[in-house]
């Protein structure tokens, strides 16, 4: 798959994303999970994104063009970073979304 190719195949996710307002979110798939996008505001007011499953959860710390550079600190404060491949994910689609994230 080309460069451009995976560029295409990830706007509609980041475009889901940029139209999300705070406390709104939208389910994607992610090699057979499901996984929550969640929009909050941040202390200075602006939009920031985090990706749960059902109870564990990652910031945003870079949208890219085809991925999403994901960060989480444990109780030691040990940071743990993750790329997730948009190529790899899907939008749910909302008549079948059930709210269960």
């Amino acid at each position: 798959m080309s460069y451009s190719e995976k560029v295409s195949k990830s706007k509609p996710i980041i475009d889901r994303m940029s139209s999300l307002y705070s406390d709104e979110s939208f389910n994607i798939i992610y090699k057979g999970d499901t996984y929550a996008i969640r929009a909050y505001s941040d202390f200075k007011d602006d939009i920031s994104y985090s990706v749960w499953n059902s109870f564990n959860g990652m910031n945003v710390n870079k949208v890219g063009k085809t991925s999403l550079t994901l960060y989480t600190y444990d109780m030691m404060s040990q940071r743990t970073t993750y790329r997730l491949d948009l190529t790899q994910c899907s939008i749910v689609d909302p008549e079948t979304d059930q709210d269960s994230l």
